[in-house]
């Protein structure tokens, strides 16, 4: 069985499972309103690479979003994933590996833009 956190999961659950712990070991702690504003910004995605056996966590920011804030939201995710007593993600209790990834780039549509150029031509 799948676990995040500490809470059972099926495989298409595990990025909401995880944002939902994320939220709960976030109450009554310092910051907490800020972190949940910024976790309810973010465009989550969930990926597991069978290959490699690791699981991404993405999160997809506006590219206005400051720098600093996620700062703030990578110092504060670490700090819940340490305070939990139960590794990120487990399979028949064995933790797995994962990664998170934050992200306020935009998106290019090279295929928009080569077409572009050879219309101007």
């Amino acid at each position: 069985m799948w676990k995040v956190l500490g809470k059972e999961a099926v495989p298409v659950t595990v990025g909401y499972v995880w944002k939902e712990r994320l939220e709960e070991l976030s109450k009554r702690r310092k910051n907490s309103p800020r972190f949940r504003k910024l976790l309810e910004q973010a465009d989550l995605r969930y990926y597991h690479d069978a290959i490699r056996d690791i699981h991404t966590f993405v999160l997809k920011f506006d590219p206005s979003t400051d720098m600093d804030e996620l700062e703030f939201l990578k110092d504060y995710i670490l700090k819940l994933h340490d305070l939990s007593d139960d590794p990120v993600v487990t399979f028949k209790d064995e933790p797995q590996r994962y990664t998170v990834i934050f992200t306020a780039e935009e998106e290019e549509d090279h295929y928009a833009m080569r077409r572009a150029q050879r219309e101007e031509k």
